[in-house]
């Protein structure tokens, strides 16, 4: 082990850690980047020698010597979402097949945290960024292209033909909510929702109402909640219960699954409101628990996992055409991927 003054320690290297573990230092570092290339025998003496060295790779010195960040940098608007977690574990998968790490960051609906975490992944010269956006960070996104960080915008498409987009059509899906309440002979539909300044959300709100508008006796009542939780879908269905009946809708589409399960929790609860007698209910998501409630939810299935896939693809193929100047031509297709929702029929709309 080398020693520098006074008897301390240096710095313990990659080649002390080959020595130990009698290896190369390329095996060495197929371990920390490439271990499926290495025999089990050979990974633990490397792990025995890790441990033994107390050695952490620096990668910041294995970017200045390939040019190359580990790191992809995600930016989720909503951690606490019920569809946030899968999209994000999907989009991990992918980057850990590039031997690469995710370093996940939650804005907290804030356009000022957004932006601070953004400076953040360009100061850390990560080598691409997804982000389900708040505000419109466009523009600053183009800004780290010229500086040559790839990015795709998660769960929005893009306005600008040069931004790398993954998204749902959220207007096609609502159309699709709204359209099923219709049809079952629903005509004082409620919509439950918040932050209608969000994209996602007024989205759904725009197709909403683009069916409502094509039925004359149907109207179309904009209930806000202040979080789109469990509790917020409790909250909201004891305002509508405490209501006199004719006041009430005959239909509710909630903004997300969670909404719609607080919703149905709190009509059943209450002994009050029948579902879907009185009152109809509609999620969007179709999130694990959706099907699994008191009274299965309708809602409208969006794939989480596909999404978050599709964006780590189209982020990588984004990085590539950077690091290829001469494959950046004027016949480039950036990608701007929408996936179709689909409508889910259960018990909350249809009865049993």
């Amino acid at each position: 082990m080398r020693t520098g003054l006074g008897g301390l320690l240096n710095r313990v290297t990659i080649r002390d850690v080959a020595e130990l573990a009698q290896v190369s230092q390329a095996t060495v570092s197929n371990y920390f980047h490439k271990p499926r290339k290495l025999s089990d025998a050979t990974r633990e003496r490397i792990r025995q020698a890790v441990e033994t060295l107390g050695f952490v790779p620096n990668d910041a010195a294995r970017m200045l010597r390939t040019g190359v960040s580990p790191v992809i940098g995600y930016v989720a608007f909503e951690l606490a979402s019920a569809t946030t977690p899968e999209i994000a574990a999907a989009i991990e998968r992918r980057v850990s097949a590039r031997n690469m790490y995710l370093l996940m960051a939650n804005d907290t609906g804030s356009r000022e945290r957004e932006r601070d975490y953004l400076q953040l992944f360009e100061q850390q010269r990560v080598s691409g960024i997804i982000i389900s956006p708040v505000g419109d960070v466009e523009d600053e996104l183009a800004r780290l292209r010229r500086r040559g960080i790839a990015s795709v915008l998660s769960a929005r498409r893009a306005s600008s033909a040069e931004q790398a987009s993954v998204s749902t059509d959220h207007v096609a899906g609502s159309r699709l909510a709204v359209q099923h309440l219709i049809d079952l002979g629903r005509r004082k539909i409620g919509f439950v929702a918040s932050a209608l300044d969000l994209q996602q959300v007024a989205d759904r709100q725009r197709g909403a109402l683009s069916v409502i508008e094509t039925v004359p006796d149907a109207t179309f009542e904009i209930i806000s909640v202040p979080e789109r939780t469990v509790e917020a879908g409790i909250a909201c269905a004891e305002r509508i219960a405490a209501r006199a009946p004719g006041d009430r809708p005959d239909a509710l589409f909630c903004v997300n699954d969670l909404l719609a399960i607080g919703v149905i929790q709190s009509f059943i609860t209450g002994g009050r409101i029948r579902i879907p007698d009185d009152i109809a209910v509609m999620g969007y998501d179709d999130i694990e628990f959706a099907q699994s409630t008191v009274v299965p939810l309708s809602t409208v299935r969006t794939p989480h996992a596909q999404l978050g896939e599709a964006a780590a693809d189209a982020l990588f193929d984004e990085i590539a055409s950077l690091r290829d100047p001469d494959g950046r031509g004027e016949d480039r297709t950036v990608p701007h991927i929408e996936f179709a929702p689909e409508l889910v029929v259960r018990a909350s709309t249809a009865g049993a």
